[in-house]
């Protein structure tokens, strides 16, 4: 881990990320297998882990205080508060890795700050199948961060659900046979509790199907799957 910065993420990238990442109390798997908890939070994580909101509120916060000291280290130009916050969402979701090999980076620390801000658009795929593919939720990421970079509401997009929950069953009726309706099209166990296998199979089943994997049945994700 790098040395952590004094000054904090913006609000307005706290809340960005936690729009798109979704709040999970319990661990689960994300599709590419790694046990992931709260925010999107992966390290030291173990499956059967269970975690609090406020928990979850802080491991975000240091997750984006750790990409904010990485933004830190890799531009050499002035950046203001929201600049910093789109590049910390952008190292928290992509690596910084991706952000230190970016034609972005390059353009920004040569002062190219308009031109930089257009390269957000070009990460939006995802590997799916060996393929790269492009996906909506990654699309819609990448215009939020570019917004807040550029100094406009990072507005995120009102068909992003909030998740369907995680354990437990759900009620008898109507929200229960739903519940095992979507199991049954992302071929989990019909057994109404929307749980961390159920999230996985819906992650997979998002993939396959060029959706952004994030386990959460909205939309547009309903809407493919002919709900």
């Amino acid at each position: 881990m790098v040395t952590i910065t004094t000054k904090p993420v913006c609000q307005a990238a706290v809340d960005l990320v936690k729009h798109f990442e979704g709040l999970y109390l319990k661990a689960y798997l994300c599709p590419a297998g790694v046990p992931t908890i709260g925010y999107g939070h992966t390290a030291g994580v173990k499956m059967g882990q269970t975690i609090t909101a406020d928990q979850a509120e802080q491991l975000l916060l240091d997750d984006l205080s750790d990409a904010l000291a990485r933004v830190d280290a890799l531009v050499k130009v002035p950046l203001n508060d929201n600049q910093r916050g789109a590049l910390s969402s952008f190292v928290f979701n992509l690596g910084a890795g991706s952000l230190g090999s970016s034609t972005l980076l390059k353009l920004l620390n040569a002062g190219n700050y308009d031109e930089a801000a257009g390269q957000f658009g070009r990460w939006v795929n995802a590997t799916v199948n060996g393929k790269p593919t492009r996906l909506p939720g990654l699309v819609a990421r990448r215009a939020a961060e570019a917004a807040l970079f550029s100094g406009a509401a990072a507005t995120m997009p009102s068909e992003q659900p909030h998740p369907m929950p995680q354990m437990g069953n759900a009620p008898a009726g109507a929200e229960d046979d739903e519940v095992r309706a979507i199991q049954r099209i992302v071929g989990a166990k019909a057994d109404g509790a929307f749980g961390p296998a159920t999230t996985l199979a819906v992650k997979k089943w998002q993939f396959l199907h060029n959706l952004e994997p994030d386990g959460i049945v909205g939309p547009l994700t309903r809407a493919k799957m002919g709900l």
